[in-house]
């Protein structure tokens, strides 16, 4: 007689947010743990995203959330009601565990109905602190505030867990350290395997202070200066404060505004390579992305961005977040006998290790552990 499969453990996995990264992450996470045996998945998008759950095997339940200051007032007045029906059905379900994918204004009132109900809450956490020209003090406040109150916390690298603890907001026992899976926007196979002429350099994510696009800017004008032939193309949502002089350079594109999720693939697959010129970091989706695109990266040595890109294996890092160190980075990538193709070799290999399924199989461990601790 053939034994009968254990059961499955259900789990829910929350993500209220609209926009950007975090409604791809959900979209990834929930699909792949649809696929591990040992989960049944429920999800909790909101009916606003931009990005549908689709994944066959994902239980959906959806809630209102808001898109603007009048929507915002008044679904946290009805936020009692949404949060306490959705409890009620995820406990119908026998749900054990909540992940949330990433802070929520709202996140502390689910907590608090799941807590209720028995449930145990792992919270995503992917910055310890706001970056500059990201500080919101309410919203800080009510991330800091379901930080702390969550049963276990995980984070896509040590540079975030080390400061979270730094800052109180964490204990080791409470930690589970991860990395930030591969997105996969694009079929990195179907790239040359050798850069185009001119190399063709792209920035990529919305352009706030902390991005260091002014840098990028100084630093490929000293590139062209050198004679190097290559290409520069900024996407992201955004300003920048820059000399008009290094915005009108030739071989520059700059193109500000929304990325549809649908138009990701082809920014990547213009390109020969990303370059991530941050001022300071947690660590980056966009890496993930470049990665599940088959594109080495270049990137200044901040935050943990070191923990993400292997020097000379899966692409370069500055030695300082100057524009003279950056230029030297992609210089090297470009100039340097068969280091590109050897790093692109290299990212096949750091995609495949940290492909989306393999992330949740990791994510589900934590997750029972979480489940069965005391």
């Amino acid at each position: 007689m053939t034994p009968a499969k254990p059961a499955k453990t259900p789990i829910a996995l929350i993500y209220w947010g609209r926009l950007g990264a975090g409604a791809a992450l959900m979209h990834q996470i929930s699909s792949a743990l649809a696929e591990d045996e040992r989960f049944e998945v429920y999800a909790s998008p909101s009916l606003r995203s931009e990005l549908a759950v689709d994944a066959a095997g994902v239980h959906l339940l959806p809630i209102e959330t808001f898109s603007g200051w009048a929507s915002l007032a008044a679904g946290t007045l009805m936020l009692p009601v949404r949060v306490n029906r959705l409890v009620r059905q995820l406990s119908a379900a026998g749900v054990k565990a909540i992940v949330t994918i990433m802070p929520h204004v709202w996140g502390r009132a689910l907590q608090r109905a799941a807590a209720r109900a028995g449930m145990k809450t792992l919270l995503i956490v992917h910055d310890a602190e706001p970056h500059l020209g990201e500080r919101r003090p309410l919203f800080d406040w009510l991330v800091t505030r379901e930080v702390r109150a969550c049963t276990r916390i995980v984070t896509f690298s040590d540079h975030v867990a080390d400061r979270l603890i730094a800052r109180g907001d964490a204990t080791e026992e409470r930690l589970g350290r991860l990395y930030h899976p591969i997105f996969h926007f694009t079929n990195g196979a179907a790239l040359a395997a050798h850069p185009a002429q001119p190399f063709r350099l792209l920035f990529f994510g919305r352009i706030l202070p902390y991005k260091g696009v002014p840098i990028l800017l100084d630093a490929f004008a000293r590139l062209r200066a050198a004679g190097v032939d290559c290409t520069l193309r900024v996407v992201g949502r955004g300003e920048i404060d820059s000399p008009p002089s290094l915005m009108s350079q030739p071989g520059l594109s700059i193109e500000t505004g929304w990325v549809a999720p649908d138009a990701i693939g082809g920014i990547l697959a213009s390109a020969d390579a990303v370059v991530l010129p941050y001022l300071e970091a947690s660590q980056s989706g966009v890496i993930a992305a470049a990665y599940g695109a088959g594109l080495p990266v270049v990137a200044t040595p901040v935050g943990g961005l070191i923990e993400q890109i292997s020097d000379g294996e899966t692409g370069t890092l500055a030695n300082a977040a100057t524009a003279d160190a950056l230029a030297d980075a992609i210089r090297r990538l470009i100039e340097t006998p068969d280091l590109y193709d050897l790093c692109r070799k290299g990212v096949a290999q750091y995609a495949a290790a940290h492909a989306p399924r393999n992330f949740a199989a990791t994510l589900g461990d934590t997750i029972l552990a979480t489940i069965t601790e005391r």
